[in-house]
């Protein structure tokens, strides 16, 4: 084991041209040099944690870069498959320089699906050959046309078996198992990072605001830096043309307004269905009751199991996983009521 004396040595002697990693090293050697106990775990622990968010900045520079070289490199590689006929070194020759080359040179632009446009010879052109042919670059992800179903904004009892005083009690009953608290509190909780399906409002409208801006960048920010302050949104946002869902391909689309047919419409947070061909719509943890209670209640009629509601609910919405709909059943008064004649007969 290596001691704090020892490790102080060694690091006191490291320099860097970054100044961030000076401050860094600076801040440690501080944190070094207090005596022990909780005042320097404490100086210490903070100094790990300005130490990982560097790392995680420039583990995201590192990607970024990645990509531009990646970039780079097939581009060279296109322009060298197509220059692979001849050499424009002969039309400089004849003593017009690359100027009277460029002019002499009848060119085309030929876009790539990759989304870059490459300026082709026509001299240099290969008889009978696709200049495209060795391109591996996958399709375009298309954003889906379907109808985004939203869940309703107020609940009707004619038909769910259940009455107004019934569906409160339910709502209560639900949000209190689910997450704990009052339904009536629902509106303003925040869940926190480990519950990985639950959003509210908030979190929904700032995943829209990174969607909307991670190829522009926004907040005073050029694209590059937007990402790396949201470098958690990567993968989401990496447009795979297969394994579409919940992780990737994270899309908006527009909805009409509820209340105004015909309006400005709504921006939406979806992902694509798991065989890719439609968008499913993200909601909130204020909307949720309502979207089970649409389907289980009023569709079903109470009559269908967890397995067949959470068919339905993966067909409309984004982020409703099992234990929801378990908790919903559990807490539903009807099937609770079913449940219990079952058990006495």
């Amino acid at each position: 084991m290596v001691s704090s004396e020892m490790f102080h040595h060694e690091l006191a002697g490291q320099s860097s041209s970054h100044p961030i990693i000076s401050d860094l090293v600076a801040t440690v050697n501080s944190a070094a040099q207090i005596v022990e106990g909780p005042q320097r775990d404490a100086a210490l622990l903070t100094a790990l944690r300005d130490c990982r968010r560097e790392l995680e900045g420039a583990e995201a520079g590192a990607e970024a870069a990645r990509i531009r070289l990646a970039e780079a490199k097939d581009t060279f590689n296109c322009a060298a498959e197509l220059l692979s006929g001849g050499s424009p070194s002969s039309l400089w020759d004849s003593g017009g320089g690359p100027t009277a080359a460029k002019e002499e040179i009848n060119s085309n632009t030929v876009k790539r699906e990759g989304g870059l446009s490459l300026v082709i010879d026509q001299h240099f052109k290969r008889p009978k050959t696709n200049p495209l042919e060795f391109e591996t670059v996958p399709p375009p992800i298309v954003i889906p046309t379907n109808l985004i179903h939203m869940p309703p904004t107020h609940i009707e009892t004619a038909g769910a078996l259940m009455s107004a005083e019934d569906v409160a009690s339910h709502r209560e009953n639900f949000y209190q198992k689910l997450l704990g608290i009052p339904s009536d509190a629902v509106a303003n909780y925040t869940p926190g990072l480990n519950q990985a399906n639950l959003r509210s409002k908030a979190q929904l409208l700032d995943g829209i605001h990174i969607v909307k801006h991670w190829d522009t960048g926004a907040d005073g920010l050029d694209a590059a830096a937007f990402r790396s302050k949201h470098k958690t949104w990567y993968t989401k946002m990496k447009p795979l043309s297969h394994k579409l869902g919940r992780r990737t391909g994270i899309h908006l689309r527009t909805v009409e307004p509820h209340h105004s047919p015909g309006g400005e419409g709504e921006i939406v947070l979806c992902r694509y269905s798991k065989d890719g061909s439609k968008s499913t719509v993200y909601i909130d943890v204020t909307q949720l009751y309502n979207a089970l209670y649409e389907v289980h209640c009023l569709e079903h009629g109470h009559l269908r199991g967890k397995d067949a509601v959470k068919g339905r609910m993966d067909d409309l919405y984004a982020n409703v996983p099992d234990s929801q709909v378990k908790t919903f059943l559990e807490t539903c008064p009807v099937c609770v009521e079913r449940r219990r004649m079952h058990h006495d007969v």
